[in-house]
């Protein structure tokens, strides 16, 4: 029944090309899908599969159909641009997601469409300024649409105009230049270039069989099987000669392109317009060379604990602007909670902290940084000499809004502030930051956040352990507001000790599950990690920044920051007010505790009583769960396949109750079968063994099986003379001792068998 079935779907739907043109096909482009993927030239390159093989696909069918080819590449138009949009965008939405009804999937369509117009505008705007972005969401776009064009326009030209070197020279152009900038392996273009020349040479010779049916010409049927043959052959020979030219040396050909004044302008232009992208010939460059890549690596790595010293980093001046334009120098009681902030990380990788794409814009001396307007904010001026080295990158407490110096202001999509970079090493900066009382920001809603804000700082791993969202919920799930439900994370997060000496989370471990359940100490990478990530899986937008603890004045107004003074710090957004600081790290006052950062007003501000405590850390580190049925259903089928096991090997030695000699002749013929020796409905039983003695024979021209052999071939005369006995002569009175002769046979003959069975397969 299955063989029926397998044989009316490969007849039925048989390309009229026959099954290795598509099969050709298919290669040659997971060839060109292999090589991109290889180079890895964004993170989001792997859109590449679904819209190749699915331009593929449509592509064929199309071409298939009496369609006219203005209508099919309207639909393999639609499809390219929504495909891609669906993918790069994340608007497929996960199961859970579908379960949680329209106003869940809603929601999240509303975010990652938003996240992902954001980040196209993002580049756009760089673009056209002029500006470096490392936005990859536009050149990934670009990869995807390209991988469909190009194979739909491929599948098009073979199975619908019969004029395979057009799709196959895009296809192979393509594949070469991403070879070459991408220095992916010389063998994807030798495979290439063998199979391009066996599918043209099968195209056209369906072609000319088409033509010859047409005509009424006769042909013989082997014609078709000479001609793969003799494609074939070419293939191999092509393959081979392409795996040997690039030892010819073509050096002077390409630096002279690479030289050439326009070649060089527009690789410049592209730098700076995908600076985001993976340029494996820049690893090439000297370190110093232009157009190397700073940025490298991005990530920020929960770890050991940093050698913190006392080696003083920074010497600064604070200074709080009044209510009539005057500032007012900052005094030890204001800066209690202060930070000296650098960037933030917004990717939570479930090892550690990452940063996505940026863009940069130059701002100019005392030009002011567009940051989005929000409410209760207090405007800070400081005065900063870095001491340590010549670091680029510009510290200010709280989010900077302008510099006595051109800098470099690097963007998450429009207007997300990651980070500003500079060159002196002194410098003057205004900033400002959020001292909202905790009765205005009580009044907020998540549901009034923006939605690329909600979607870029809410991201979590899809492996994230389920006992961490349980426990924010256990801690602040019933607050009805995101400021107690992050004042509530805050203090419990502030009951675990502060300690320097920690071991290392396992490196199968989440570090935020090793530090609430395992370690329960730690230093401030991992209270703030463990803050934002729950924070975020109870919805609330939260990511980590890292810089310094602002440190009390001496008696000239001057803070002194030591390398000791590095810290991390979780920061939460809030609609109307934006990123709001919180200190969950024991050893550290909080500004929400006690006195308001810069002394507030009185009026502005009333003393707030800590929230009662939801949740308390286990006293002793909580164990793993272990999966039962996990490990239940596994000893189960191992039990199961260990009974059957048994059950077959006793049954294959288990001896019949009935005619003994019969059964032992039956099972010699089983076997004879598996040395190549069947037994046809036209031999006799003699005839048969006669045959399978001078197979035996053969295998006695070697030394070491000689002995086997002529052991087996006795026992084979041995055991035909007992079946034709039985068979062929009247009822004896010894039929229990041939019985009893034939399994003594028969058992002796069976480890011979198998280990002649072992050496043919050897042999081969």
């Amino acid at each position: 029944m299955v063989a029926d079935l397998a044989g009316w779907a490969w007849n039925r739907f048989r390309p009229q090309e026959g099954w290795l043109v598509l099969a050709a096909t298919l290669a040659l482009i997971a060839c060109v899908v292999g090589a991109v993927l290889e180079v890895g030239w964004t993170p989001e390159a792997n859109v590449v599969e679904v819209t190749a093989v699915g331009g593929f696909l449509l592509a064929l069918l199309l071409a298939k159909r009496p369609v006219s080819q203005r209508l099919a590449w309207t639909i393999l138009a639609l499809y390219g641009l929504v495909v891609t949009f669906l993918i790069l965008a994340s608007l497929l939405p996960p199961a859970a997601v579908l379960r949680g009804g329209w106003w869940e999937t809603s929601t999240y369509w509303k975010q990652n469409g938003a996240l992902f117009l954001d980040r196209a505008a993002s580049w756009f705007v760089a673009v056209f300024q002029g500006n470096a972005s490392q936005e990859t969401i536009i050149f990934s776009a670009g990869l995807a649409l390209a991988a469909w064009f190009l194979t739909a326009y491929t599948a098009w030209t073979i199975f619908r105009q019969r004029r395979p070197l057009l799709g196959l020279t895009a296809l192979g152009l393509a594949l070469a230049l991403n070879n070459y900038f991408g220095l992916a392996e010389m063998w994807w273009l030798a495979v290439f270039v063998g199979l391009a020349v066996l599918l043209a040479t099968l195209v056209h010779y369906v072609t000319l069989e088409e033509r010859w049916q047409r005509s009424g010409i006769d042909y013989s049927a082997e014609i078709r099987l000479e001609l793969t043959i003799f494609g074939s052959a070419m293939a191999v020979c092509l393959l081979m000669f392409s795996m040997i030219l690039p030892a010819f040396s073509i050096s002077k050909l390409a630096e002279a392109f690479r030289n050439h004044p326009l070649v060089k302008e527009v690789e410049n232009t592209l730098e700076d317009a995908f600076a985001g992208v993976e340029q494996p010939r820049q690893t090439l460059r000297s370190p110093g060379a232009p157009g190397g890549s700073g940025l490298l690596p991005r990530t920020y790595l929960l770890g050991n604990p940093p050698e913190l010293a006392a080696q003083v980093m920074m010497t600064a001046t604070v200074e709080i602007a009044g209510p009539d334009d005057q500032w007012t120098p900052a005094t030890g009681d204001m800066l209690t909670g202060a930070h000296w902030r650098a960037l933030s990380y917004d990717v939570y990788t479930g090892r550690g902290w990452a940063l996505t794409q940026e863009r940069e814009e130059p701002v100019l001396a005392g030009q002011p940084i567009g940051l989005p307007e929000v409410a209760g904010q207090t405007e800070v001026r400081q005065t900063l000499h870095w001491l340590a080295d010549e670091r680029l990158i510009r510290y200010t407490i709280g989010q900077p809004l302008a510099f006595d110096h051109d800098v470099t202001v690097h963007w998450r999509g429009l207007d997300d502030l990651s980070r500003v970079m500079g060159m002196p090493t002194e410098y003057q900066a205004v900033s400002r930051l959020t001292t909202a009382v905790p009765a205005a920001l009580r009044e907020t809603a998540v549901n009034d956040i923006p939605a690329t804000i909600m979607a870029r700082y809410t991201q979590l791993p899809d492996n994230l352990p389920e006992r961490i969202p349980a426990l924010a919920q256990e801690i602040a799930g019933n607050l009805d507001n995101p400021y107690d439900q992050a004042r509530a994370l805050e203090q419990f997060l502030r009951q675990y000790p502060y300690s320097l000496d920690v071991d290392l989370p396992p490196p199968d471990q989440d570090p935020v599950d090793f530090f609430l359940f395992d370690l329960q100490s730690g230093y401030c990478d991992y209270y703030a990690s463990a803050m934002a990530v729950m924070a975020r899986s109870l919805g609330l937008p939260a990511r980590m920044a890292v810089g310094y603890l602002a440190q009390p004045p001496d008696e000239s107004g001057v803070q002194q920051v030591v390398q000791l003074d590095s810290h991390s710090w979780p920061e939460i957004y809030f609609a109307g007010y934006g990123w709001v600081e919180f200190e969950p790290t024991a050893a550290f006052p909080s500004p929400h505790a006690g006195t308001p950062l810069f002394n507030a007003p009185e009026s502005r501000y009333t003393p707030e009583p800590p929230l009662p405590q939801t949740a308390v850390p286990p006293r002793q580190p909580v164990p793993r769960p272990i999966p039962w049925a996990s490990i239940g259903l596994r000893l189960g089928v191992v039990a199961l396949l260990a009974a059957l096991g048994f059950w077959l090997w006793r049954r294959s030695g288990r001896e019949p109750g009935g005619d003994k000699v019969v059964w032992a002749y039956g099972r010699l013929q089983q076997q004879a079968e598996h040395l190549g020796q069947p037994a046809p409905h036209s031999q006799t039983p003699t005839e048969f063994g006669q045959a399978l003695q001078l197979r035996l024979a053969a295998f006695a021209r070697h030394a070491r099986l000689a002995s086997i052999a002529d052991r087996l071939q006795q026992s084979v005369a041995r055991l035909t003379d007992l079946y034709n006995t039985r068979r062929y002569s009247p009822p004896a009175r010894q039929e229990s001792r041939q019985d009893e002769m034939a399994m003594r046979t028969w058992r002796g003959m069976k480890r011979p068998l198998w280990l002649l069975r072992l050496a043919k397969k050897l042999m081969k």
